[in-house]
Formats: structure tokens, C-alpha cells, sequence
């Protein structure tokens, strides 16, 4: 037997080298626990790594980015609610938006403006009303319910929406505008809504000098959209 290690000949039956005195048994083993890793192992493990922090970089921006930015599309009774220009109502999803009491309610349809924009069977009719009111509520963390209704006396229903207060309940707010809107007259209306009811829309803020609300006959149908 010769020492692989110095080149000794030794003994069949030699342990221990005669001369370096290494275990003559475990020189194989030993050599092959420190076999240095190959070039392509090494590159296998480096890509795997890689792959796994793309991975969670992806992973977290869908966490912190897109979850906020959620939106969904209106469908009632299998068809999709449109806007005037025939593109799908979509609703922003807030998921830190929360029910709010009556009177910070009341003070946000203060503030909003969408029942100034005029209303233009072209352009901007009820479903673009309450899409603007909905996801401006929304984007103010004030949770939101998008409600389509069926009417005795309207041929392709109404939109509206609703909140769910803390103090009051459901409140249904009809954001609708006028087609040459008043600066001194507001078109934010409360209505109360139940199959059966008729449909009386009631002026939030009240202007001496600004009429009443048309009548749409009786509700037939509510669908809401939280």
C-alpha cells in the first residue's frame, strides 16, 4: 500500500503512513468532503436565490401597491352597468374605506362637487353620477354601496348610492345632476328606497330658491353594490 498523501510504501495491513503518518483509511473521504463545489452548482444556487427575491419583491408591491388601487365592474341580473358613453361603470374598492356617521357624510357631500356636473344623455347620465359620487367617497375612505333600481315610470331604471351610517342607518343618496346646474342650488338628495315605495328624493341642502325633485313612480327592484 502506498500513502496517497506522501507516497510512502507501506504495509497491506498499515493504519498510519510509516512516514507522514496520516490515517491511510480516511484519505479518500477527506479529500472528498473538501471537494470544492462546481462552477455550475454554484450558478444553480445563485439563480435559484435570485428567483426567490423576484418572487417577493413581486409578492410585496402586490401587497403595498395594487390592493389599494382594487376596482371592480357593476353587474346586475347578468348585464353590465355602462356610462353614457357606453364604456363598464368601475368602482374603486377602498379597503381601508369605513362607515362613517350622518354628519361627516353630510359634510362630504358639502365639499364634492359631482352633482354640479350636468347632466347630458351623451355624455353623463345617472350611472356616471353615482360611479363619480361612489369611488370620490371611496377614495375618501367612506365606504359605499353602488344601487341600481327598477321604476314604474323610468324605462332603464335609475343609479344612486348608499351608505351604511353609524348613527342613521342606511342613508340612500341620489347624487343626479340637472342639465344647466344652478351654483346656488345643490342636487345632493336623500331618498328613501323600498320595493313597493314611491320614489320622493329630498333635497340635502335646501335653497329658497331652487324647486322640488320629479317623482320616477314606484321602486320595483334594489340591487346594491358594496
Amino acid at each position: 500500500m502506498f500513502c496517497a498523501r506522501c507516497g510512502k510504501e507501506n504495509r497491506e495491513d498499515a493504519v498510519f503512513c510509516a512516514q507522514c503518518g496520516v490515517n491511510l483509511g480516511r484519505i479518500p473521504q477527506a479529500e472528498a468532503l473538501q471537494k470544492p463545489l462546481s462552477t455550475k452548482m454554484i450558478l444553480l444556487i445563485v439563480a435559484g436565490v435570485s428567483i426567490a427575491l423576484a418572487v417577493g419583491i413581486v409578492t410585496l408591491i402586490a401587497v403595498f401597491v395594487w390592493v389599494p388601487n382594487l376596482s371592480h365592474y357593476v353587474v346586475v341580473d347578468g348585464q353590465m352597468m355602462v356610462g353614457a358613453d357606453g364604456e363598464p361603470i368601475e368602482l374603486v374598492q377602498n379597503p381601508e374605506a369605513e362607515d362613517v356617521a350622518w354628519a361627516e357624510l353630510e359634510h362630504f357631500l358639502a365639499m364634492d362637487d359631482t352633482d354640479k356636473i350636468p347632466y347630458n344623455e351623451s355624455t353623463f347620465v345617472c350611472t356616471d353620477f353615482a360611479e363619480t359620487l361612489h369611488n370620490n367617497a371611496e377614495n375618501a375612505g367612506i365606504r359605499t354601496g353602488y344601487v341600481v333600481l327598477d321604476l314604474t315610470q323610468s324605462e332603464y331604471g335609475h343609479a344612486i348610492n348608499v351608505f351604511n351610517t353609524t348613527d342613521e342607518g342606511l342613508v340612500f343618496v341620489d347624487d343626479t345632476g340637472t342639465i344647466d346646474p344652478n351654483p346656488q342650488c345643490s342636487a345632493d338628495k336623500i331618498v328613501e328606497v323600498e320595493v313597493g315605495r314611491y320614489y320622493m328624493p329630498q333635497s340635502v341642502f335646501p335653497h329658497s330658491g331652487c324647486g322640488g325633485w320629479e317623482r320616477l313612480g314606484k321602486v320595483t327592484s334594489v340591487d346594491i353594490c358594496w
